[in-house]
């Protein structure tokens, strides 16, 4: 599997609670998440990173990590779900996806080991929200422990989705539309961000009863430049 770390745009450490319910308002156009930056409220990361993510609650307590993927893991059985179309030009023109795609995939032990050694250290985030789900995020950027994560997810089959079919499928139609974009505009090259997707990616074992998903807005990756 090819699960890469990404340079993401997030809500100020010290300001999460403040900007998690204004998310609607923040993705609803550039100029919107532009002010947003400009203010502190959310910021870019200057350099890649995974990240080690856990929901705690009812039924329990999982651990994922939070990667880029090639798009073409979302591939689904061809049928656009209603709702897709409209999903898909939305976040084409935002240019970012505001919340990652869970997939699940097979973990090996190690892993464990790797992720819970990275949730050692104070946590990015600690949120619980409205349904008394709590979220934490831990940054993983030491060289040497996400060269061992790479490793790990190098070895990893191709993973599953396990979302919302709807938003798997407007993640591969926003993709679309800017790869068509750029194709009539001459400067499609097939390494722009948009060919990637921000995935949690869960180990298959732990997440049964189905995977869980990542708040809007707290881990989010441009697609292309706005």
């Amino acid at each position: 599997m090819k699960a890469l770390p990404f340079p993401c745009i997030r809500p100020a450490q010290d300001r999460v609670l403040e900007a998690l319910p204004q998310m609607g308002g923040i993705l609803s156009s550039n100029d919107a998440l532009r002010d947003a930056i400009a203010d502190g409220l959310m910021l870019k990361d200057p350099g890649a990173a995974y990240y080690a993510y856990e929901c705690s609650g009812e039924p329990g307590r999982v651990t994922g990590v939070v990667a880029i993927c090639p798009v073409g893991v979302l591939a689904g059985d061809g049928a656009t779900p209603a709702g897709a179309t409209a999903a898909a030009r939305a976040i084409a023109e935002l240019k970012v996806q505001p919340r990652p795609v869970s997939l699940t995939y097979e973990a090996s032990p190690v892993m464990d080991i790797i992720l819970g050694a990275a949730k050692e250290g104070a946590s990015l985030y600690a949120v619980t929200d409205p349904a008394g789900i709590t979220h934490r995020v831990w940054e993983v950027k030491r060289e040497d422990a996400v060269a061992a994560i790479r490793a790990m997810l190098d070895q990893a089959p191709e993973p599953a989705p396990a979302d919302d079919p709807t938003y798997a499928a407007a993640l591969t139609g926003a993709a679309q539309l800017l790869a068509d974009e750029a194709r009539t505009a001459g400067t499609y090259t097939g390494k722009e961000p948009f060919n990637f997707t921000v995935a949690a990616l869960f180990p298959a074992a732990q997440v049964a009863g189905g995977a869980p998903q990542v708040p809007t807005g707290l881990l989010t990756h441009q697609i292309a430049r706005f």
